[in-house]
């Protein structure tokens, strides 16, 4: 692989396209880069790889636990230390794909300023609706 671009924005492109799955076209909307500097990147840190990489992880990691789980309810002796298997299927199962409570309040108030500064009483507006979002995912991580 070559070297990483030093473009400001290159990680959060990057991010995008392999973790949340992101066209290009839908990246250089969202943060202005060209698409063409996005293929490029693509080609020459190969963005693809690196995301079917990351898309057979969990997948691998769970055809294992399926495997082992069948194996064993057909009578076999486990071959996978049983505390082990039972720590990898909490953390499976426990993958639900949210952001974690303080990252969600930190972006709600870094774009809560942004926006003051926008427009304040948009911002005002989207304040008591952040305030709601929050509390009701702190519920939910209590709940856990």
């Amino acid at each position: 692989m070559t070297k990483k671009p030093k473009h400001k924005l290159y990680d959060t492109a990057e991010y995008m396209f392999i973790e949340e799955m992101d066209s290009c076209k839908a990246i250089s909307e969202t943060i202005d880069i060209p698409e063409r500097t996005l293929s490029v990147w693509r080609g020459k840190m190969e963005w693809d790889k690196r995301r079917e990489e990351n898309l057979a992880a969990p997948h691998k990691i769970r055809s294992i636990l399926l495997k082992e789980l069948s194996s064993i309810a057909a009578g076999n002796k486990p071959k996978v230390d049983t505390n082990a298997l039972s720590q990898v299927s909490k953390v499976i199962t426990t993958m639900d794909g949210t952001v974690m409570l303080n990252v969600v309040i930190s972006v709600f108030k870094e774009f809560d300023n942004w926006m003051r500064m926008q427009d304040h009483q948009t911002a005002i507006s989207f304040l008591e609706w952040h305030k709601k979002f929050i509390l009701h995912r702190a519920k939910i991580e209590s709940n856990k």
